[in-house]
């Protein structure tokens, strides 16, 4: 098994060869175990792929990249889809939905420079030829020459950050001057003299991703409704500050604000899109815009609500020991505090199962929605030591649902995975996670035929 075709970003490549030999040959060693382990694996007692990849990385001396960070505003960041991690590199293979390399490409790999974990984040992909003599369509649905054709139109890329995107097959080859290398061109910095509109928007918490997801769309309406014009639209972020720039290429000044005008009408609500616009696509993917940052900021809302009670609890907590006559006697006990760990890490782990069924799935479908908002329910309990508020989440309850639907066999989600190639087993994965949770905190357990 070897890489024989390279998509680069900012010389990653080069820096690869000359830094980190040592992490690409890791790499190119455990693409034939991975392989050979994932289709000789039980189906009766059901791994991930996710997992088998970081297992054989993990036993090379990496390290994963899935346990529970939070940001400086208390919101929690998923890394997992940046595989194991060793001397700042990262490595993931893709299981996923074709979309998925806008996820890993412009949320994933923007995460991890921005909080340090990785310098070079790699994906792995198999070539255009090797796919066609794969059998499982999970690992076939991303190839490298989708990944050049889905990624080349945007280039010149803005971002300030590597990346490399690997080819494996299976075919043999010489020595690395055979790889076949596409280098991504990157766009200079803005001209500050060519810069039409300037804005800054510092975001409260619950609203900073709706509102970032909301002015990224602002280019692509530009674009649709005025392509004419060449104006060039970026986005700067730090901090809950986001800053939209739009540069003048050759358009003219007077219809960018115009347009810019009308978006504000629309998402201000001022204006339904089909009073602006008779493009039928455009319509209805602003309206599709719209309900999903509608959906954003009332889920952050409501996690925003459960963590601010539970600090409240705390604090009478504090205040009812503190005023207590009696004496206080405080028990520690090794045994109870692996048990608790153990189950936090149970909820971190259905975290990362839960997005990988989102990989699976259209970012605007209805069931990639539902996913979104019980991981969202999920986070506010991922570092819970009350046995009885995780019983009463409402992480849990939705967790329970979701099984319950799915054994019915009559809900759209149900339907959805059992059609979406690999979808049954993730949910499988998921079940056993969920019922070592429930074993602890006294719920219902889901039933064996789902679980691993």
């Amino acid at each position: 098994m070897k890489i024989t075709k390279v998509i680069s970003f900012r010389n990653s490549w080069n820096r690869m060869i000359e830094d980190h030999k040592e992490e690409l040959i890791d790499i190119e060693n455990t693409l034939p175990r991975f392989i050979n382990a994932y289709a000789n694996r039980s189906r009766s007692s059901f791994v991930s792929a996710r997992e088998i990849w970081d297992k054989e990385l993990l036993k090379m001396g990496w390290s994963k990249s899935d346990n529970a960070f939070y940001s400086d505003h208390g919101q929690r960041l998923f890394f997992g889809n940046l595989g194991p991690i060793k001397n700042n590199v990262a490595a993931y293979l893709t299981f996923g939905h074709i979309d998925f390399l806008n996820r890993w490409l412009f949320q994933q790999t923007a995460l991890a420079a921005k909080y340090h974990l990785a310098e070079i984040p790699v994906l792995l992909v198999p070539t255009d030829e090797y796919s066609k003599r794969l059998d499982d369509r999970s690992l076939t649905r991303l190839t490298l020459e989708m990944c050049y054709r889905q990624i080349h139109p945007l280039t010149p890329l803005t971002h300030t950050h590597p990346f490399l995107i690997l080819g494996y097959t299976d075919t043999k080859q010489e020595n690395i001057f055979d790889i076949e290398i596409f280098e991504l061109e990157a766009e200079v910095l803005y001209d500050e003299e060519n810069i039409i509109i300037d804005r800054s928007i510092e975001f409260p918490s619950e609203y900073y991703q709706a509102g970032l997801n909301i002015l990224n769309y602002f280019g692509t309406y530009l674009r649709e409704q005025y392509p004419d014009e060449e104006a060039k639209v970026k986005i700067e972020q730090n901090g809950n500050t986001v800053r939209l720039i739009i540069e003048n290429s050759s358009g003219e000044k007077e219809i960018i604000e115009k347009a810019l005008e009308e978006y504000q009408l629309v998402i201000s609500g001022q204006r339904q899109p089909s009073e602006i616009t008779s493009n039928q696509k455009l319509i209805l993917e602003l309206n599709s815009e719209l309900r999903i940052a509608k959906y954003r900021m009332e889920t952050q809302q409501d996690i925003i609500q459960v963590q601010k009670g539970q600090i409240e609890n705390l604090f009478s907590m504090i205040a009812e020991s503190l005023s207590a006559k009696q004496t206080i006697n405080i028990e520690l006990s090794p045994t109870i505090n692996l048990n608790q760990n153990n189950v936090n890490q149970n909820i971190t782990n259905a975290l990362s199962s839960l997005n990988e069924l989102k990989e699976l799935l259209p970012s605007i479908s209805s069931e990639y929605i539902e996913i979104q908002d019980i991981e969202d329910s999920l986070v506010s309990i991922e570092k819970e030591q009350n046995a009885e508020t995780v019983k009463n989440s409402s992480g849990m309850k939705k967790l329970k649902k979701l099984f319950d639907s799915v054994e019915k066999g009559s809900s759209a989600m149900s339907k959805t995975l059992k059609t979406v190639e690999g979808g049954i087993d993730i949910l499988m994965n998921l079940a056993g996670k969920y019922n070592k949770i429930a074993e602890w905190c006294g719920l219902p357990q889901v039933p064996s035929v789902f679980t691993k």
